[in-house]
């Protein structure tokens, strides 16, 4: 056995998830390890082009983890994935949404809003909780494709400092704070949005957005990607 073999091997043998983890990112991890698996790549090779341990890759793709949102933009790019693919839609037993796997149904007269993909209802929202970072929360039953639709929850800051890294990424997005107040840097230019306040500017410019105030901020995104395909497409995630 190579001593990278015997790496993969010794991650490989590290203890599950425990039945209280975190729900939400045993379901990404392990649509995170299909891709990967689907790409080709190793642990190893997938840490190697994201800059983190193959030892954090293999806890997050159990769900003992979770990337930061630099950590998970990078993913989606090496692995060519849409990133609201991720999102934990899962219904659980008796609900009525859809999963991710599940086509469309055709409107008729017989068909119910809910089961076909037209109504998400609050409580079924599809998430995802950044590791230091905001939780994205899908609006759509399933994902769309060449935009992303969310409702970003920043918890509270009052330290004000901003996160360490800008976002940059193909696309247009536009924002609408719901509550609270966000903080803002798109290229060198700052400002602070209030409640009705909205933002609109180009994805490839870099930038961050955080909560510097003492009460949660709720954002409303969308991310339209510039040529309207779904390879590149990632939502906002700051």
């Amino acid at each position: 056995m190579t001593s990278v073999e015997a790496g993969e091997a010794l991650i490989a043998s590290e203890p599950s998830p425990t039945p209280n983890g975190d729900r939400e990112w045993v379901v990404v991890g392990g649509r995170l390890r299909e891709a990967r698996t689907a790409a080709g790549l190793s642990v190893r090779e997938l840490a190697r082009r994201i800059d983190v341990s193959p030892s954090h890759v293999s806890q997050v793709e159990r769900g003992l983890a979770a990337f930061s949102v630099r950590a998970l933009y990078n993913v989606v790019n090496e692995l060519g994935i849409q990133m609201d693919s991720l999102f934990d839609g899962v219904p659980e037993a008796g609900e009525g949404t859809l999963s991710p796997e599940q086509p469309r149904r055709s409107l008729d007269e017989s068909t119910a809003l809910d089961t076909s993909g037209v109504v998400l209802r609050a409580a079924q929202r599809p998430t995802i909780k950044l590791k230091s970072g905001p939780r994205w929360e899908r609006l759509t039953a399933q994902a769309e494709e060449g935009c992303e639709f969310l409702s970003v929850v920043y918890e509270p800051n009052p330290s004000g400092e901003p996160p360490e890294d800008f976002i940059r990424h193909t696309g247009r997005e536009y924002g609408l704070v719901v509550s609270g107040e966000l903080n803002v840097q798109v290229g060198f230019g700052q400002a602070v949005l209030g409640p009705g306040d909205s933002i609109a500017f180009d994805s490839s410019v870099p930038h961050r957005f955080w909560n510097a105030s003492g009460q949660e901020t709720r954002c409303v995104w969308f991310v339209l990607n510039e040529d309207g395909s779904s390879d590149s497409v990632h939502p906002h995630g700051h």
